[in-house]
């Protein structure tokens, strides 16, 4: 989606809103030249996300801003793959060449039971047949959301981040050597 109408929206597919068709492992962009990346439901979908995230690392200029949200809690969901889920260690070892200033709950443990519940209750009641799984997801996906709203009560529990569905990071490239930052 556009965020902003600065915003250069990158994909691999064609799509609405994409202005740039590029794999997120090799950016056609120069070494710090981007301000700040957002990517949102992107990096479980990379085959290497290590790779992926020193590429932003390399063309976010120092002082830049990355938000990222990644998942946690989820069931796999396929666009085109899904490789990856992290936990809050795991993401902080994800991001660990950048200055992590915030990392919090982005879609609290309701979230996750409310996808896991539709999950299950899809295949519980397919009788193994893929058509009928299909229409499972769509009508438990619609029952589950009720389930989803408790997460304004949990999201800011202090211990959500445990069955989280998924995390939000706010973090810095940090200012080269010489100029008062950490690298």
């Amino acid at each position: 989606r556009r965020f902003d109408i600065r915003t250069v929206n990158l994909d691999l597919l064609i799509g609405r809103d994409v202005d740039l068709l590029a794999d997120l492992m090799r950016l056609p962009l120069r070494d710090e030249s981007v301000e700040s990346i957002i990517c949102t439901g992107v990096l479980e979908h990379v085959t290497d996300p290590h790779c992926a995230v020193r590429e932003m690392f390399r063309v976010l200029r120092p002082g830049g801003r990355l938000f990222v949200e990644v998942p946690f809690m989820q069931t796999r969901h396929s666009s085109p793959s899904d490789f990856s889920r992290w936990t809050p260690g795991g993401v902080r070892m994800l991001l660990r060449d950048f200055r992590i200033e915030e990392l919090q709950v982005a879609a609290g443990p309701a979230s996750a039971l409310a996808w896991m519940f539709q999950e299950t209750m899809a295949l519980l009641f397919s009788f193994r047949t893929p058509f009928l799984y299909k229409i499972g997801l769509r009508f438990f996906g619609t029952i589950a959301i009720p389930i989803s709203w408790l997460d304004c009560f949990l999201e800011n529990h202090p211990l959500a981040y445990q069955g989280a569905c998924g995390y939000a990071v706010t973090a810095v490239k940090a200012l080269g050597p010489g100029t008062g930052g950490r690298r």
